[in-house]
């Protein structure tokens, strides 16, 4: 019996492998949220400015003779088209004659993306979508994650910059900044990111609890989006070299998670729900971070700078 094992393995990592999650075309929502740095580092505050709503509802236009799915802004009005093939995502602006390279999970690590676009302000009363940039990305990274339930993450940086300056998607989904890619070479204090993106009454990504894939469906946000609660938690010592304590005092943690001034997150730990903890954050390069501590439910904030040992 146990030569037959190994077919077996074989053909369940083959089945394993095939599955793909094709980039929505329908009932799909992305509701992101765009600040401003309103207080410099090493303690920057940011400053919530405008929303910006996405849907695509599975309506087809076709431009120049290809078909793409229209994308609107919730409100009725025309954003772009966009389509897919074979792994790529493409975009085509309302007021562009030309179609851009929004996405690419066919990709393998080490190849190179030329004119890449990313949206630097949403579109928000900048000019228009074409007040945006065009970069060639170096892939680092790309395969099926376990953190997103088998969907290709694809990670890298600007072929300009090398690493240490870099960007992730994730298949069927977007960036983790929402429907547009944050430009990498952001020099202007600005920042901005998903509060919720849904898809088939599925929420696939929600602010503060990131890849959820729980039933519901994002409502667009026409006016300011409430942040997650201020601090109620006590982070020291902060500036620290490494070692840092949460306390929550009356209350229990039961999830920490950390990002850095690109938006990547990871999880610190899910804990015994104690009120106090010691981690040790000496394994990380210095600069601004945000840790994110769950008690139940409820989601709290606190801005932490690292200083070098």
């Amino acid at each position: 019996m146990r030569p037959l094992a190994i077919p077996f393995m074989t053909l369940a990592l083959g089945a394993q492998a095939q599955v793909n999650f094709p980039f929505p075309d329908s009932a799909a929502t992305w509701v992101q949220y765009y600040e401003t740095m309103v207080s410099p580092p090493p303690l920057p505050t940011f400053e919530w400015v405008s929303t910006a709503n996405f849907c695509m509802d599975g309506t087809d236009t076709l431009i120049a003779g290809t078909t793409f799915t229209r994308l609107c802004d919730c409100a009725g009005g025309y954003v772009g088209g966009i389509r897919q093939d074979t792994g790529a995502v493409y975009f085509q602006p309302a007021d562009s004659a030309q179609a851009y390279l929004l996405y690419d999970f066919g990709v393998s690590m080490g190849d190179t993306l030329r004119d890449v676009y990313v949206n630097e302000l949403l579109g928000t009363g900048t000019g228009g979508w074409m007040n945006a940039d065009l970069i060639d990305l170096v892939v680092t990274s790309s395969a099926p994650s376990t953190n997103y339930d088998g969907r290709i993450e694809v990670q890298g940086h600007p072929l300009d910059l090398g690493p240490g300056i870099d960007f992730q998607w994730v298949e069927g989904i977007g960036s983790i900044h929402g429907l547009f890619t944050l430009n990498p070479l952001n020099v202007s204090g600005y920042w901005y990111g998903i509060h919720c993106m849904s898809h088939q009454d599925t929420v696939r990504w929600e602010e503060g609890a990131w890849f959820v894939n729980a039933p519901g469906a994002c409502s667009p946000q026409y006016v300011g989006i409430s942040e997650e609660a201020e601090s109620s938690f006590r982070v020291y010592p902060n500036p620290t070299t490494g070692t840092v304590f949460i306390d929550a005092q009356d209350r229990h943690i039961d999830e920490v998670r950390i990002s850095d001034a690109m938006g990547r997150t990871d999880p610190i730990l899910d804990t015994d729900r104690s009120p106090l903890l010691e981690i040790d954050l000496g394994d990380r390069s210095a600069g601004v971070y945000l840790l994110h501590v769950r008690s139940g439910r409820s989601w709290s904030k606190e801005r932490l700078l690292l200083m070098d040992r």
